[in-house]
């Protein structure tokens, strides 16, 4: 004797199933307050002993679509990353759009001695440290 289901929907089930994932995944990615909506870059700093080293992971972008700032001591990662294509019949959750990231760095950095590199969707700013603020061993005597 075969089995018979007891869900009111029968077989139509995982149909309905598919269609309410597909309306909350659209309701998301429409949302303001989604994560979707929004691109906010991973970042990793590291204090050595005469700089500072930022990593940023920037996928998908060019080097002319990233601006770094450095002002008071507040190091600030701005940009956009716009979506490849837009149409019918198409899922994404690949993130886009502007973003800003900034950090207060805790000690002064010299200014003329910053570099960036730009690789494989990877950003690196190093912050060398400014004399005075480097640490220092003092001899007893």
């Amino acid at each position: 004797m075969p089995s018979r289901s007891l869900s009111p929907w029968g077989g139509r089930r995982r149909d309905l199933m598919n269609q309410f994932e597909e309306f909350m995944n659209d309701f998301d990615l429409l949302s303001p307050h989604s994560g979707l909506s929004d691109f906010s870059p991973a970042v990793d700093i590291e204090e050595k002993d005469n700089m500072y080293l930022v990593t940023a992971d920037l996928p998908g972008m060019k080097k002319e679509e990233i601006k770094i700032d450095l002002s008071d001591n507040v190091l600030t990662i701005s940009g956009e990353r716009t979506r490849e294509s837009k149409g019918e019949g198409r899922y994404t959750e690949r993130t886009h759009g502007k973003f800003m990231r900034s950090f207060t760095l805790p000690s002064r950095v010299d200014p003329d001695k910053i570099s960036a590199q730009f690789e494989n969707g990877v950003l690196r700013i190093t912050l060398n440290k400014s004399e005075a603020s480097r640490g220092r061993s003092i001899k007893i005597q």
